[in-house]
This record gives C-alpha cells, structure tokens and sequence, in this order.
C-alpha cells in the first residue's frame, strides 16, 4: 500500500509543522505581552514603593539592618536591585529590568521543560496558557522577586529531568548538568527562597534513583550536592532573619494562607478543599467562561487526569512536578510558608503542563 501510505504521510508532515509554527507563534505572543508590559510602565505598587526605599537609602552590601515597611526579600535579589537603582535612569524603569530579564527567560525556560516533558499536542495548549496568564505577565515586570522564582524553579526541575533520565545521547553531558544543578542551587537559593521546595524534591527523586539503580557513588555525590544546598540556604535563612521584621506583622498578615492542616473541623476541611481550588485561579489564571469556581474545579479535575497520564508514561517527571507543591503544602502547615497567591507563582508551570496533559489525554 505505498500509495495510500505516502498519502497519509503527508498530511502528518503538514500538521507537524504548523503545530511547530504556532509554539513558535505562542512564544512570540509571550514575548511580545511581557515587552509591552515593562514599556506600559506603570505607577509603582505599594510593596514596590516600600521595597525600593530599602534599596535606595540603604547601602549595597548592608545585609544587617532590618528592612523597613515590613519588607523581605532575598539578599542575592536586593544586592542586584540595589545596583540597578544606582544606574542612571529611572528608578522605577532600572528597578524592574533584572525581573523583566527573568519573565522573558522564562518564557524559553517553560519551552524547554514543556518539550522534555510533555507530548506533543499538550505543548500548544501548555504554552498558550503560560504566554497569555495575567499574573506571569505582570510580576515579569514588578520589581520583586518573583519572576526570578518563576526562571530559576524551571531550570533546576529541567536540569533534574535530565539527570534521572539518562538518555544515551545525554549521558555525555550528565556530570555537567549534575555540576550546573549542584551550582544553581547553591547561588540560586540567595535570589530564590522557593526554589528550596524544588531542590528538595529534585534532590529526594535523584537519590531514590540512585538507590534504585544501586549506583553508590552517584548516591554519595548526590549526598554532597545535597549537603551543599543545605548549608547555602542555612547561611541565606540566618542573613534573611537578620534583615526581616522583628514584629509579628508578617505572620499575622498571612495568617488567612496558612493551610490548616490537618483540620479539625468540616469548617476548615472545606477551606483548605478552597484554597487549593483557588490556586487555579490565582495565581495559574486557568479562566474558562463558566465562573470562577466552576472553572477552578474543571481546571483541578483536568489537572488529576494530567497528574495520570504523565505518571503512567514517567513517574519521575510528575515526582519533579508535584513533589515542590507537596513541600510547600508541609512547609504551610507547620506556619513556615504562605499558600497563596503570588508567593505560588513558581508552581504556576507545573499547573499548566498538567492541565495542558489533561485536556491532552481526553
């Protein structure tokens, strides 16, 4: 049947690439959103304000003074802002370029994670969704920390999916992934404080691997990396503690995003059932027109068929995935992390994939 079979050949070919024209299409749209965003230049928020008296009246290296209007952020980011702030410009415009930088990496950096990932036609549907979200599209030009959370939380979950696959054609770059992991979370803990969710599951899925693959060496090396993230985040908890807020602000203002867990009553059951369902609202923007709880519902549902599907075709990718919003949700319990909101926005990709997975299986 040559015939009939070059002729179905081709149709495969054309869909092949216009699916390739619209990621591409999709990752223009992303870019150009977050650039006429930082371009729109708009007033300065409230915490943005706050935040950048302590960069412009403190000096650059004064990481023992607290910060004043009840403000913390990551030392490693208020050392890059306060020498941006001093560069001639605006401080508004200078001020928000490093997290405009980071929003538009991370556009490529979902790219890469979705692609390694995902099958072929959740990649569309994943994309769209990150191009298009409200929230990555304005904390890409906030002047905080969050964009940075966003890029530096993908590239550790990419850089881990590659190390526990050990493909043929990747084995040869393996101890320089392994390198640039172990990298990365050393400095990048300085800039990021939830990337310490996702090198905990990063790093609990590769020693189980090594385990499995009885491959000691590698489990020792592991041990070390590990080891070395600890002690960078030990040394970024003590300087952060230093410069935060003595008062009891910042926990009684979070006090509503605390999960209660486990719950006591069927009051705080259904809450925490809410919270969860909200976060497909805000921050993953998942809209649909049917209301915002319906659609925070269908997203969730969609979202467990995704969770199916990839863990049936590579359980490891999933672990990479959920395994950070499984820290957050211990770390928000114990009262240690906010479950809410923008301070969930670095978990905003693996939502999206997941989705995009769902709609993808049915």
């Amino acid at each position: 049947m040559p015939g009939l079979a070059s002729s179905l050949r081709v149709p495969r070919v054309l869909f092949d690439r216009a699916r390739t024209g619209l990621v591409w299409g999709l990752v223009g749209l992303a870019v150009l959103l977050r650039l006429l965003e930082y371009h729109d230049d708009r007033g300065l928020y409230q915490d943005e304000r706050a935040l950048l008296e302590n960069l412009v009246k403190l000096p650059v290296l004064d990481f023992h003074t607290t910060l004043s209007e009840e403000q913390l952020a990551p030392p490693g980011f208020l050392l890059v802002e306060r020498l941006a702030v001093r560069l001639p410009g605006n401080d508004r415009v200078v001020g928000r370029f490093f997290p405009f930088v980071c929003g538009l990496a991370s556009v490529f950096a979902f790219l890469r994670l979705a692609r390694l990932m995902l099958c072929p036609r959740a990649l569309p549907l994943a994309l769209g969704l990150f191009a298009i979200t409200d929230w990555l599209i304005y904390y890409s030009c906030e002047m905080k920390q969050y964009s940075a959370d966003l890029l530096l939380c993908m590239i550790a979950t990419e850089l881990a999916a590659r190390l526990v696959r050990g493909l043929p054609e990747e084995r040869g770059a393996m101890p320089r992934n392994l390198a640039a992991l172990a990298i990365l979370g050393v400095a990048g803990v300085w800039f990021s404080y939830p990337l310490v969710f996702v090198l905990a599951a990063a790093g609990l899925v590769l020693f189980l691997d090594s385990i499995r693959l009885r491959a000691r060496d590698r489990s020792l090396v592991l041990a070390g990396v590990g080891a070395g993230w600890c002690l960078s985040f030990l040394g970024c908890f003590l300087v952060s503690r230093r410069i935060m807020s003595k008062t009891d602000f910042l926990w009684t203002w979070w006090d509503f995003a605390f999960l209660r867990l486990p719950p006591r009553s069927w009051a705080q059951a259904e809450g925490v059932f809410w919270q969860f369902a909200n976060v497909f609202d805000s921050p993953a923007d998942v809209v649909m027109p049917l209301g915002k709880v319906a659609s925070s519902l269908l997203a969730l549902g969609l979202f467990v068929v995704g969770m199916i599907r990839l863990g049936r075709r590579r359980a490891s990718d999933l672990a990479l995935l959920v395994g950070p919003a499984l820290f957050v949700i211990l770390a928000s319990a114990l009262r240690h992390y906010p479950f809410h909101g923008r301070l969930l926005l670095f978990l905003v990709p693996a939502i999206h994939m997941l989705v995009a997975e769902g709609v993808a299986a049915i």
